[in-house]
């Protein structure tokens, strides 16, 4: 679709349509989702287990400090684009054709992507580095622009905090080859261009089959008094515009010992979703990331469903006593879905029973 800058009299015009009939500007739309990885935090995200996780066709934003599993979030996410995107979608055309960018600002990957999600994935994915923010701008409005109808584009951003501005950048050079401090407010242009992005970005992507992920670090509110301890940077523009912000912390590490040596094998990650357009927010929930593997959703869900520690577990009629053996009866037996339906009708009882009813008012 070709999209036009619109003029002042074209958006007076808007507003006088959306006045005299507000259908014209606003309708309800159904929200679509791609899936997380781990059914416990498609729950946390949406509500749903099976066909939950990340709002499709809006902007989600990870947040959290290090070794704290976003990126290879945000890479599960993308690898279950490639292998299980729904390509017959209710809200956008069917999908002929799938994009997957991945802009590692950092540059840096220490994880085994091929070993971990196969090698046509690795080789399907565009890996790019782009190092300003006016730079990923521009990048990403290209790419959304030229996307036709039955195009998916999935476009991962790692991490915000990584980007400078152009400004900043060459103030920083500059400085670098001339061996005198920098000058300038360091950040405000970053921070004024994100809005802007950001703001834009509603108009531009509308009606796109586009989801952008943005990933951020977390940064300490020094001295804070009151409100939250934890923030992440990008200025207020993530605040207004993201549809899901998904807060992320190590919980716990798993360890094995052999031979007398104790190393962590994974680790229990929990989520904390703070922000949502799209579903109830404050919901939280733990799921586990092993190392070179990734999320793990069958010992996530297990360890929902009974608890961390080893203990007597049913299922499916039988009885075990770990967690192992469980979790190999579960893929022996091809039983996901059966595990996926009871996390779903535990997580549904919960919010069931925690409504507070009353008479409905109209």
């Amino acid at each position: 679709m070709q999209i036009r800058r619109r003029s002042t009299n074209d958006i007076a015009k808007n507003i006088k349509e959306s006045i005299e009939d507000p259908a014209v500007q606003f309708s309800k739309t159904k929200v679509e989702f791609l899936d997380s990885g781990a059914a416990v935090l498609n729950l946390v995200l949406s509500g749903k287990e099976k066909t939950g996780g990340w709002a499709r066709g809006r902007v989600v934003n990870i947040i959290g400090d290090g070794s704290s599993g976003k990126t290879l979030l945000a890479l599960e996410a993308a690898a279950n684009c490639y292998y299980r995107l729904n390509k017959d979608p209710e809200t956008f055309p069917k999908v002929k054709k799938i994009y997957i960018v991945y802009n590692n600002v950092e540059g840096v990957m220490d994880f085994p992507v091929e070993e971990m999600y196969g090698e046509d994935f690795f080789n399907a994915v565009e890996w790019i580095q782009i190092p300003t923010v006016q730079a990923f701008g521009r990048d990403y409005t290209r790419r959304v622009k030229a996307l036709k109808d039955g195009e998916f584009l999935l476009y991962i951003v790692d991490s915000l905090d990584a980007m400078a501005s152009e400004e900043e950048l060459d103030t920083f050079l500059d400085a670098a080859d001339k061996d005198v401090p920098e000058k300038g407010s360091y950040g405000m242009t970053k921070q004024k261009y994100s809005g802007k992005f950001f703001g834009n970005l509603c108009g531009i992507g509308q009606g796109k089959d586009t989801t952008l992920i943005v990933i951020s670090q977390v940064r300490e509110n020094i001295n804070v008094m009151f409100g939250e301890k934890y923030r992440r940077s990008g200025g207020k523009a993530l605040d207004f515009y993201t549809h899901q912000c998904c807060w992320l912390a190590v919980k716990k590490k798993l360890e094995k010992t052999y031979k007398g040596e104790t190393r962590p094998y994974g680790i229990i990650v929990k989520a904390k979703l703070k922000r949502s357009k799209v579903s109830k927010a404050f919901r939280e929930a733990e799921f586990v990331i092993l190392f070179d593997y990734g999320v793990d959703d069958i010992l996530s869900s297990i360890i929902y469903l009974y608890g961390e520690k080893e203990k007597r577990m049913d299922f499916d009629g039988r009885e075990f006593t770990s967690q192992e053996k469980l979790y190999s009866y579960i893929t022996e037996n091809k039983l996901q879905d059966k595990l996926k339906k009871m996390v779903g009708d535990k997580w549904n009882a919960v919010e069931e029973n925690i409504k507070v009813h009353r008479e409905k008012k109209f």
